[in-house]
């Protein structure tokens, strides 16, 4: 959402599309800094699920905070420092409960599934920016699917413990 709509959201403020591309890119920017201090996190206080719910929460109330903010730039440095920290939390989600014999097709189903969400949130965010008249609608639904997540994995973790 941040960088399908992100640009047009600031262009819709006056910004220069120039302007606004290049701020927008700081999140880009700053997720090569926040995708490898999620994982990090996650090792070192051998809680991965606790930084994936936290720092999904937190990218969630920065996302709906954009649209509404005229302080742009700390509100993108900081989506840009937590956009990226639970990737690598949710990555490992797959493995920690695939036995080893089915793991390869596990991880097969579970990145078709993974990108066909990348390939339909982007969509169905440009149509909720259409049916609003504002680019800061793509950004609550995203917020929205940020905040669907926690309970994502509550399911995800009773199920698992179903099968266990």
């Amino acid at each position: 959402m941040i960088f399908s709509f992100g640009p047009t959201l600031l262009v819709e403020r006056s910004w220069s599309i120039t302007q606004a591309g290049s701020a927008i890119s700081i999140v880009l920017w700053l997720a090569v800094v926040s995708v490898p201090l999620g994982g990090m996190l996650a090792d070192r206080t051998r809680r991965p699920q606790t930084i994936l719910v936290v720092t999904c929460i937190l990218f969630a109330l920065l996302m709906l905070l954009l649209p509404r903010t005229s302080a742009v730039i700390p509100t993108v440095i900081a989506l840009g420092l937590f956009c990226g920290q639970s990737a690598g939390p949710v990555l490992g989600l797959p493995a920690s409960v695939l036995k080893p014999e089915t793991r390869s097709i596990g991880m097969g189903i579970f990145y078709t599934v993974y990108y066909g969400a990348m390939m339909l949130g982007p969509a169905i965010g440009g149509a909720c920016a259409k049916w609003s008249g504002s680019a800061g609608a793509a950004f609550d639904f995203g917020a929205a699917v940020l905040l669907a997540c926690p309970l994502l994995l509550w399911g995800f973790n009773r199920i698992a413990g179903l099968r266990a």
